[in-house]
């Protein structure tokens, strides 16, 4: 009997030839395990362009037909992942949507413009106007506008027939868009 109770004890170690302890119950509590990195994962930076005023508020005359009528400085960050190419878009909804400028193949690495001057190696396409450049803001008589001014992140290179018209353009960019960021401008016409 006492060989059998020694075989016993025997199977009840592991195979180091620890003997095993009877359990606890409840468990004791464990502490956390201080040896692994804590990793944080960022949210993503959120994509927005800014003005040289603030959104809703009233565009400077040196950008409007009330002034000297040159393009303002933009600035954009948080270009989201997936970007191939962006785009700038400048849309009177006060006036059936009339087509201020429309900017495209601007490199997704670029961060803005400067006054009076698209970004470099980018292209213009033609406005309401008829013309391949910026059309400052001139509403008429008494009357105030709302100028939207938008960037758009597109996930493929714009595409288009040689004789699309800007609403044409503005919508394929709408199709192809994956995020965008508006500023909204305010400009009254002079009498």
């Amino acid at each position: 009997a006492i060989a059998l109770f020694a075989l016993v004890l025997a199977a009840c170690g592991d195979r180091s030839g620890k003997v095993l302890e009877e359990p606890v119950f409840p468990p004791p509590a464990t502490q956390p395990d201080t040896t692994a990195i804590a990793t944080t994962v960022a949210p993503p930076e959120q994509f927005e362009l800014v003005a040289p005023w603030v959104d809703g508020s009233t565009i400077p005359d040196r950008h409007t037909c009330a002034g000297a009528g040159v393009s303002p400085a933009l600035f954009w960050s948080g270009v989201p992942s997936g970007t191939v190419e962006l785009a700038l878009t400048v849309v009177d909804n006060d006036a059936a949507g009339f087509v201020h400028w429309i900017v495209y193949a601007i490199s997704p690495i670029e961060t803005g413009t400067v006054e009076g001057e698209p970004p470099a190696a980018s292209f213009q396409w033609p406005n309401s106007g008829g013309t391949s450049d910026w059309v400052p803001p001139c509403p008429p008589g008494n009357e105030t506008h709302r100028y939207e001014f938008t960037v758009h992140a597109l996930n493929q290179q714009l595409e288009v027939a040689d004789d699309d018209s800007a609403a044409d353009v503005l919508s394929i960019l709408n199709a192809t868009t994956i995020a965008r960021s508006t500023v909204v401008g305010l400009t009254t016409g002079v009498p």
